[in-house]
């Protein structure tokens, strides 16, 4: 013990010194929006090629595995291609808003979805047209939406974000509220806004609503598990357990607005 002491008093400065040097680095990055965006970017430059290399070696080690994960994902995506062809030749009066979309492939180089504000990082970028503010999806639902970019980097703000706000509806009800994350539960979410004379039941499925750009209308995005109303409030609060299970994502897909 009196050698810990003594070595405190020898080094005390100094660790004094890097504690106040951290914690002044924390409140710039934290409370500046220019220096947050640079250090996203930066520090997910390096991340996503320490990650790119580590993804390299597990791919090679379950090599079987990674193929039998893309080839069903991209029966999924083909499957998903062929519908909406259909829908947009054979049924005109339908809504055709997939056809104002294309869809990018991208590996997933690192993710997180233990804190309170998620980010993901995708092993493309820019040369591969991924651009911010464009929607990020699976084979099973949404995933979050491009913040930042770089040649051949996407900066993803995941759905399990604090300051997401995504407008969803109960699919087959004439109902719409915003998609936010409270729970720090990777795979439920809370749908709020609703009113609470719409009606809507335990089991219903939860889509995107279509009313942004960033996000084809009918994408589903989970399952309605149970639903209250908010104490002195004119709407529910509904929980919804998502399809995709954001804990696990080794791919995803951007969602890349078309000009007309």
């Amino acid at each position: 013990m009196n050698s810990v002491f003594q070595l405190f008093i020898k080094y005390g400065y100094h660790l004094i010194f890097i504690i106040l040097e951290i914690f002044c680095f924390y409140l710039i990055i934290q409370y500046n929006r220019v220096q947050n965006e640079i250090f996203w970017n930066s520090s997910n430059v390096y991340i996503a090629r320490l990650a790119t290399s580590t993804n390299k070696m597990y791919q090679y080690l379950n090599i079987r595995q990674v193929n039998d994960s893309l080839s069903r994902e991209n029966a999924n995506l083909i499957e998903n291609l062929i519908r909406i062809e259909y829908v947009n030749t054979e049924i005109p009066q339908l809504d055709s808003a997939f056809s104002q979309y294309s869809i990018i492939p991208a590996p997933v180089c690192n993710h997180t979805f233990q804190l309170a504000n998620n980010h993901i990082t995708l092993c493309k970028g820019r040369r591969e047209g991924i651009e911010p503010n464009m929607g990020v999806i699976s084979e099973k639902g949404l995933v979050g939406i491009v913040r930042n970019v770089s040649d051949n980097y996407a900066h993803v703000i995941s759905l399990l974000h604090s300051q997401t706000r995504i407008s969803c509806a109960v699919q087959s009800r004439n109902t719409h509220g915003n998609l936010v994350w409270k729970t720090m539960d990777p795979q439920t979410m809370i749908l709020e806004s609703v009113p609470k004379h719409q009606f809507i039941a335990i089991g219903d499925t939860v889509v995107t609503s279509g009313y942004s750009t960033i996000f084809p209308k009918g994408i589903k995005v989970g399952r309605i598990e149970k639903f209250e109303v908010v104490p002195g409030s004119n709407s529910f609060e509904i929980t919804v357990k998502l399809f995709q299970n954001l804990s696990s994502l080794p791919y995803a897909y951007v969602v890349k607005p078309v000009c007309s």
